[in-house]
Order: structure tokens, then sequence, then C-alpha cells
């Protein structure tokens, strides 16, 4: 099976984060009527100016809620035992990880075709950082041999731009970002999925639950009144 290592966030912080996706979608032009050929116009053989090409239409197709989470790691090929070995490694450590407390601060979409769209978080990023450093160190400990430079603070991926009918996307939607002050958010645990690729595309199990130290969550539901 294929094995990532994530941080799935709250259903509402991806919903909250999609809306405000669709504020990189450029307007539509104003549709305006071309007047008709006149009489006097066909008189003089004056030929109708034909109107310039419309911006092509862009919409935002979004990913499936259970492929939207912080990326820690991938890892490959394993089988049942490895993961189980992984699992109990995990479990020895990371309850003494602080969980950090986290928000979106702004939407990005990337500079080139697929023209994916990310959510960019800001907060406790150092102690998320931290858990990404664990999370690769265990594995290390267990044989995994795992890219140290993948991290990336960010909701990967809310979706895509794509142009209607294959049209291409306009380059004014390249590299545009919004911004966007998401709640904040704690995770209580990392989550171990196994993915599968069919012809319908890739899908997504939980096979682990990894309880992380609670007391940034518990502080977060203090404040929030939660």
């Amino acid at each position: 099976m294929q094995l990532h290592a994530v941080i799935v966030p709250p259903p509402d912080v991806v919903q909250s984060a999609l809306g405000a996706a669709h504020d990189l979608i450029p307007s539509a032009p104003p549709v305006t009527e071309e007047p008709k050929r006149g009489r006097l116009d066909r008189l003089l053989g004056r030929r109708q100016v034909e109107p310039q090409g419309a911006a092509p239409v862009v919409s935002l197709v979004p990913t499936a809620p259970e492929a939207v989470f912080v990326r820690l790691a991938k890892f490959g090929n394993v089988t049942g035992d490895d993961v189980a070995v992984l699992v109990k490694a995990l479990e020895a450590e990371a309850r003494s990880w602080p969980a950090p407390v986290l928000h979106v601060t702004k939407v990005v979409v990337a500079d080139a075709h697929p023209f994916e769209v990310t959510a960019q978080l800001e907060g406790d990023v150092g102690a998320l950082r931290d858990i990404y450093s664990h999370v690769i160190e265990v594995a290390r400990l267990q044989r995994f041999y795992l890219d140290r430079r993948n991290f990336r603070s960010q909701l990967t991926s809310l979706g895509s731009l794509e142009g209607e009918g294959g049209a291409p996307v306009p380059d004014s939607v390249a590299g545009a970002e919004v911004p966007h002050p998401g709640v904040r958010w704690s995770p209580s645990h990392i989550t171990l999925l196994r993915t599968s690729v069919t012809s319908g595309g890739t899908t997504y199990a939980e096979v682990a639950r990894i309880e992380l130290a609670h007391g940034a969550a518990e502080e977060l539901d203090v404040r929030t009144g939660a």
C-alpha cells in the first residue's frame, strides 16, 4: 500500500478556504451586443467588424475533501507489518509532541498548469515543522528513508482552476493570491492514510491515528469557548 502521514484540518476550515478561493476566479467580461449591419452599410459595401474573442471562463474544480491535508511524509509502498511497526513507534513518541494552533492566512494558485489552489498556514508553524521532523526521524529509525525537503505549511490541494472546454487559463490567474483570515484550529492527532489509484482516481482510507499532546488544543478550547 501507499502510505502517507498527514494532519487533517476540520471541515469548516476547508470549506471557508474554498469559499475564499472563488475570489481567485476573474470576473467574466460584460456581454455587449454588436450593432446590426444597416442598409446603408450594405449599399456602401461596409463589412461588420468581428467581435473580439471573449476571455475564457475559469472555474474552480474542488479536490475531494479527504484529499485536503497538511502532508508530513510519504512512505511509498509498505506492507501491513511495516505499518504496524511504524504506528507503534510513532505512538511511543508523539504524545510528547505539542499540538500546534494554526490558521489559514491566504489562498494561492500555482504559477503553472495544473494551477493547483493551496491554503497557506500561519500560527505555530515552528511546532508544525517540529512534528514533521519528528515523524521523519522516527521513520528513519524504522529504516524508512524519506525526503526532508518536502515540507510545506499549507493545505494541499483545495482544488484547481480550469478554463471552460479546455481553454487555457489566463496569465493573470497564475500565481494569484487572496488574503483569508481563517479560524484558529489545532490538530489532536496525526493521521496515517492509505492511498489507492484506480481508473476513477485516487482514493484515501484512514489506517491509524497517532495522538499528539493535547495542551494546545485544550488551551484553544478555553480561549474560544468551544
